[in-house]
């Protein structure tokens, strides 16, 4: 699969180039000095009801108070882009919030 700008791999790799497996990202936290101690995910709905619905609202508060503001509006712009991103790819990755301990 490839697009305009070449493969999908390649596209995830460059605006996400920690993307991995959780086993894999489990292996990096180890080789890092830490216990893998827990993993989860949350439900989707804590994503789209509870992160992504509410954002619009308060890009728009945020995007008035810093008028004018390239690094704002390019924040911004990349939230939108992440919530738009999400929004097609949900069914193949999601967030995943690892605790570790230093051992």
């Amino acid at each position: 699969m490839s697009n305009e700008n070449g493969s999908i791999h390649d596209f995830w790799m460059d605006a996400y180039p920690e993307i991995d497996t959780i086993s894999r990202c489990v292996a990096k936290m180890e080789r890092a000095g830490y216990l893998s101690v827990a993993t989860f995910m949350l439900p989707e709905e804590c994503w789209t009801d509870h992160f992504y619905a509410p954002q619009p609202a308060v890009e728009e508060i945020f995007l008035r108070q810093h008028a004018g503001n390239p690094t704002a509006e390019m924040l911004v712009r990349e939230q939108r882009r992440e919530r738009a991103l999400y929004d097609k790819y949900k069914a193949y990755y999601g967030y995943v919030f690892y605790i570790g301990k230093k051992i």
